[in-house]
C-alpha cells in the first residue's frame, strides 16, 4: 500500500535581503499607506529565550484584519480556525509542506481509487465526545454533500465508509493522486467536527459557540464577524494548551493593530503592511516576525470579459510592463522575493515564466491599436487605456504594491487607478467594476499545495475564479493534476500550464512572494511565523 506522505522536502528558503536604510521609493509607500503533533510547534522558540518575568499562563490578544463570516464547516470563513486553533483535519502540512497525519494516525492508498484511514485512538471533541470513525464519517459525508469548497479535490461520487471502530475507507469515482493533500487542505473544509452540535445549530453560528464542536486546542466561547474568543481544552489529545485564553479581534487599520501591540492591548498584529519593516527597524519591545520561507503569492487576476484585457495582447503587455525585480527588493527588503514564475523558486514546478520587457510591452500596444498621447496615456478609438485596479485594504502591502506597478506600467502607457476595496471580493464579483486586481490570493494553498488554487482559481466554473478564466488547455491539466499519481509527471504538469497562464496568455501573474509577517510585542517577541498559517498551536507560548 502507498503511504500518504509526500516524499520530496519542501523548497529551500528564498534567500533574505539584510534590512536596510528608508529609500525614496520607501518614502513614497509610506505617504501611500495610511502541523502540529505533541513532538513540533512554531509558535513559541525555546523558552530559554523567554524574557525575565514572561509566563505561559498569560492570556493571548491577536489583532487580526479579516473577518471570520462564520462557523460551520459548510459556509464559508472557517479557514480561520484552522488558523487560530479550533479545528484539525485528518491530515496537515509541515512547516516545509510535507503532509503527514494529523487526526489519523495513518492514510494510506489500497488501489487507485480507495484509501483507507484509521484514526488515533483516545481524540475526544471539546465537548467529550469521541472523535470515533463514526464520527468521522458523519463530518466527511456532510463536507461532501454540503461544501463547494471540497470539489475543488473530492469530485462528485466521492465516498466515505465506516470499516471499524476507528477505521474508514474513502472511495472516489475516478483515481485521485490528491486525496492526501485533500484531507491536509486549510481550504477545503474536510475539518473534522460534531455534527450534531452543528447542525443543532440550525444554520445560526451563534448556537455553535460553546458547543465544543471541534477538535483543536482552543474552544470558542465568543463570536462574531469581527471577534473571536476561546478559552483552552484541558484534555486536548497532544497535551494540555499552553494558554488559558486566546482573543482575535478584528481591528481594519493597519496602524490601529500596531498601536495595539505597542500599547499592549495586543501582543500579535497581523497583516502589517511592508512599511513596519522600517518603522520598527532597530526596536527591541515591538519586532517584526517574518516566516522563513516566502511562499504567499501576491497574484494580479485580469478581468477577462471585456476591454481591454480581453486582448491578449494588452494582457501580456501588462504583463510586461511590470519590473518584478523592483517588487521583489526595492518595496520591502527583507519581506518581498522576486517572482518569476507563479510558483515560488525552488519548487519542482516552478518555471521561469515571467520577465520585464518594456519595449515589447510598447510593441504589443502598438499592434493592438493603443496610440500614446501627450500625457503619456496610451487610447483606441477615443477611450484612454485605464485600468481600474482592485487593491485589499486588509491587506495593506498590496496598496503598496500598487503605488509602485502603477509608475511602472505608466511607461507603457497605462493608466491605473487604484481602487483600495474593503471587501475586494464583493467588489470583484461585479465584472464591470474593474479591470484588474492584486490580491494575497496565492498560487499555493495555505498548506503549501498547487493543486487546490489552481483549481479553484484557474479552471472553468472554479469556486474562486473571479477574472472567468475558461481555456480548454488549463481544465484539461486540473482534471489531469488529480489522476497523476507520478510527483515529477505533475510537476511537469504545472509547468506546461505556467506557459500558458502567465506566459502565452497572460491571464494571471505573480507580482511578488512574501513572507508571512506579524508585528510581536511584549512576552512575545520571540514568536515564530508559520509558513503554513498555523498561528496557534497547543504549545504556542511566549
Amino acid at each position: 500500500m502507498a503511504s500518504a506522505h509526500r516524499p520530496e522536502a519542501g523548497p529551500p528558503s528564498p534567500r533574505r535581503r539584510p534590512m536596510r536604510r528608508r529609500t525614496a521609493l520607501a518614502g513614497l509607500l509610506a505617504g501611500a499607506l495610511a502541523l502540529v503533533t505533541a513532538a513540533c510547534g512554531t509558535g513559541g522558540g525555546d523558552p530559554q529565550d523567554r524574557p525575565p518575568g514572561a509566563s505561559a499562563e498569560k492570556p493571548l490578544t491577536i489583532y487580526n484584519s479579516y473577518t471570520i463570516a462564520g462557523l460551520d464547516p459548510t459556509g464559508t470563513g472557517t479557514n480561520w480556525l484552522f488558523d487560530w486553533g479550533v479545528a484539525e483535519n485528518l491530515m496537515e502540512a509541515d512547516e516545509d509542506g510535507r503532509i503527514r497525519p494529523w487526526l489519523a494516525s495513518s492514510v494510506t492508498q489500497a488501489s487507485p481509487t480507495e484509501w483507507h484511514i484509521t484514526l488515533r485512538p483516545g481524540l475526544t471533541f471539546q465537548n467529550g465526545k469521541p472523535v470515533d470513525a463514526d464520527a468521522v464519517h458523519r463530518a466527511l459525508t456532510r463536507q461532501l454533500a454540503g461544501s463547494k469548497a471540497v470539489r475543488t479535490y473530492l469530485a462528485d461520487g466521492t465516498t466515505v465508509g465506516v470499516t471499524g471502530p476507528l477505521d474508514l475507507a474513502l472511495t472516489t469515482p475516478a483515481p485521485n493522486a490528491a486525496v492526501p493533500a485533500a484531507l491536509a487542505a486549510r481550504d477545503t473544509s474536510l475539518q473534522i467536527y460534531d455534527t450534531e452540535a452543528v447542525e443543532a445549530a440550525g444554520g445560526d453560528s451563534a448556537k455553535i459557540v460553546n458547543s465544543g464542536a471541534f477538535t483543536g486546542p482552543y474552544a470558542i466561547t465568543a463570536w462574531s464577524p469581527d471577534l473571536l474568543r476561546l478559552t483552552r481544552y484541558d484534555n486536548y489529545w497532544a497535551g494540555r494548551p499552553k494558554l488559558p485564553a486566546v482573543t482575535v479581534k478584528v481591528v481594519p487599520d493597519e496602524q490601529a493593530r500596531i498601536n495595539g501591540v505597542e500599547s499592549g492591548e495586543a501582543q500579535l498584529a497581523f497583516y502589517p503592511s511592508p512599511d513596519a519593516a522600517l518603522t520598527l527597524a532597530g526596536r527591541k519591545d515591538v519586532v517584526l516576525k517574518t516566516s522563513p520561507k516566502a511562499l504567499q503569492a501576491l497574484l494580479i487576476d485580469m478581468n477577462l470579459t471585456a476591454a481591454p484585457f480581453d486582448d491578449t495582447r494588452v494582457r501580456r503587455a501588462f504583463a510586461r510592463a511590470i519590473d518584478y525585480r523592483e517588487l521583489g527588493q526595492d518595496v520591502a527588503p527583507g519581506s518581498f522575493v522576486t517572482a518569476t514564475s507563479l510558483y515560488p523558486e525552488g519548487y519542482p514546478y516552478a518555471a521561469a515564466t515571467q520577465r520585464t520587457d518594456l519595449d515589447e510591452a510598447n510593441r504589443l500596444l502598438d499592434e493592438a491599436g493603443w496610440r500614446k498621447g501627450g500625457d503619456g496615456v496610451r487610447s483606441r478609438d477615443g477611450k484612454r487605456l485605464t485600468i481600474r485596479f482592485v487593491t485589499q485594504a486588509q491587506g495593506p502591502e498590496t496598496n503598496a504594491l500598487a503605488v509602485v506597478i502603477k509608475a511602472q506600467v505608466a511607461k507603457a502607457g497605462f493608466d491605473l487607478q487604484i481602487v483600495n476595496a474593503e471587501d475586494s471580493a464583493r467588489t470583484k464579483a461585479d465584472m464591470g467594476a474593474w479591470e484588474a486586481s492584486i490580491g494575497l490570493n496565492g498560487s499555493l494553498s495555505g498548506t503549501a499545495d498547487p493543486i487546490q488554487p489552481f483549481r479553484a482559481r484557474w479552471t472553468t466554473g472554479g469556486s474562486a475564479n473571479a477574472q472567468k478564466l475558461s481555456d480548454p488547455r488549463i481544465d484539461a491539466i486540473g482534471d489531469q493534476l488529480l489522476t497523476t499519481p507520478d510527483e515529477n509527471a505533475r510537476a511537469q504538469l504545472l509547468r506546461d500550464a505556467q506557459a500558458i497562464l502567465s506566459d502565452e496568455q497572460a491571464y494571471v501573474i505573480a507580482a511578488t512572494y512574501k513572507n508571512f509577517s506579524v508585528v510581536a510585542g511584549g512576552d512575545w517577541t520571540g514568536y515564530d511565523a508559520s509558513n503554513v498559517r498555523r498561528h496557534l498551536r497547543f504549545d504556542t507560548a511566549p
